[in-house]
């Protein structure tokens, strides 16, 4: 519900600051996904800044009620460009229709906007129930003795060694994780029916109230999410949260396996899986849609199967297939980067490929054909055409593959080993330890690295505006 209403306030008013609202509530992608606990517990907690400090109650927020807290922030980037989206597609004209014969503002909200985004809110609730029930740095954190399916997994295969339990709730949690799988696949498909494609008019302009009203509600979203990256920044710098504020740089002296070379370690992975998955998931794109094989189905389904598995599923399928002696790869696999970067690649595998077919359907045929008929084979039409033609698609996916790697903690957690030690896994060991100014420190590092490298590319895409905007007026 509030990533509706806040994506309704985008979309269908004419409330100001759209565009920096909208990026506000990104913030969460860019942080590793345990950073809501680790804001809640520092505001909350039982050393709170607000339960324990202005309060001055004893209530905490650990538990069930930090973990749907905690998840609730993090989904909420997800939910809200889901429905973004499809409140943008779908038509106002039908809005505008049921004004006209004289429907009251909600009257027409609560049959004809909801109704036509109906699917766009089914296939956002199913997303947001599969991502709180796979996830497992917020459950880890805020949770304390509440157990969750994701947390029993770590804790059996990590804590006690369980290696055959961990795989029976592996099992487990498998289930509801396929069904989200294919209710949000269906409704997504429901949805993009409901898509007109005809041009849109421009809104009219919100009636006071209801300009006040959305205005409100969605700077104070915006507020909740710069608090939440807000309060973990602040406490990096705190020599004692809550005790001393004196600033300090002492917390980002990492005492850890790694120190920060983590972070090197994270960044360069990162990059190789952004570079390797985005050509992986255009290539894969181009066969699937431009080729079209015997085996081009068989490979979709390939494609999207990664993303009804949980993470930490799959991260603890590799470790138990690639350890066996059966493979013997266990030496050139189990323990290296090279396992971590498989994996990832992986995971976020459908995503990257839905996204290049969907680029590549707007590639007129003509032009792989035109260089097939000029002599050039599968590799030089793929190098010379469709690369080219789709260096935006490929830039967005090396992005997407970034981020993901550089903020993911469940798909890894198994994987990791004395050699290989990733940033986002180092806030959870640092926050389990009690180094929470430590834990907060890592994470904004993390966040300044994601931020620093989307800047870069925004950069890079402004100045190739230019270049073609006097190339297409030449034309």
């Amino acid at each position: 519900m509030l990533a509706f209403f806040f994506a309704y306030g985008l979309t269908r008013t004419t409330i100001r600051w759209k565009k920096s609202l909208y990026y506000v509530a990104m913030l969460p992608l860019v942080a590793p996904s345990l950073l809501q606990a680790m804001a809640l517990i520092s505001l909350f907690g039982a050393n709170g800044l607000i339960t324990a400090g202005l309060l001055k109650v004893e209530w905490n927020i650990y538990g069930a009620t930090g973990i749907i807290i905690s998840e609730i922030l993090y989904c909420f980037p997800h939910a809200m460009v889901i429905l973004y989206t499809t409140l943008s597609a779908v038509d106002t004209r039908l809005d505008e229709a049921a004004a006209s014969l004289g429907a009251s503002g909600v009257t027409t909200f609560f049959k004809i906007t909801v109704p036509t985004a109906r699917y766009g809110i089914f296939s956002a609730a199913a997303l947001v129930f599969n991502l709180t029930i796979t996830d497992f740095g917020n459950p880890i954190i805020i949770g304390r003795g509440y157990r969750v399916l994701a947390t029993e997994i770590y804790l059996q295969v990590i804590g006690m060694q369980r290696f055959d339990l961990g795989t029976t709730i592996s099992v487990v949690l498998l289930v509801p994780s396929v069904i989200a799988f294919l209710l949000n696949y269906y409704f997504t498909q429901k949805s993009n029916a409901l898509i007109s494609g005809q041009a849109v008019s421009a809104l009219p302009k919100s009636r006071p109230l209801k300009r006040a009203g959305f205005s409100t509600f969605c700077w104070l979203m915006a507020l909740v999410m710069i608090a939440v990256t807000g309060v973990v920044l602040v406490k990096a710098f705190v020599s004692v949260w809550m005790y001393n504020w004196a600033p300090t740089l002492r917390h980002f002296q990492f005492r850890i396996p790694g120190g920060v070379g983590v972070l090197w370690t994270s960044l360069w992975l990162s990059i190789v899986v952004g570079v390797l998955g985005a050509f992986l998931t255009l290539l894969t794109g181009y066969v699937v849609e431009k080729k079209k094989p015997f085996f081009a189905q068989p490979l979709y389904l390939l494609s999207v199967i990664p993303a009804a598995i949980p993470g930490m599923v799959m991260g603890l399928g590799y470790i138990l297939i690639y350890n066996t002696r059966f493979l013997r790869l266990d030496h050139l696999l189990y323990g290296k980067a090279a396992l971590i970067i498989i994996n990832t690649v992986v995971c976020n595998f459908t995503l990257g490929t839905l996204s290049s077919i969907s680029n590549l359907k707007n590639i007129d045929n003509s032009m792989d054909e035109a260089a097939t008929s000029l002599g050039a084979d599968i590799v030089q039409g793929f190098a010379r055409v469709i690369l080219p033609l789709s260096r935006v698609s490929f830039m967005s996916n090396l992005i997407y593959y970034f981020m993901r790697s550089m903020v993911t903690i469940s798909a890894v957690v198994f994987l990791i080993s004395p050699d290989v030690h990733l940033a986002a896994v180092s806030v959870v060991n640092l926050e389990k330890d009690g180094k929470e100014g430590s834990s907060s420190a890592m994470a904004a590092l993390i966040i300044l690295c994601v931020g620093v490298v989307l800047g870069l590319f925004a950069l890079f895409f402004r100045r190739k505006k230019p270049a073609r905007k006097v190339q297409q007026e030449g034309l």
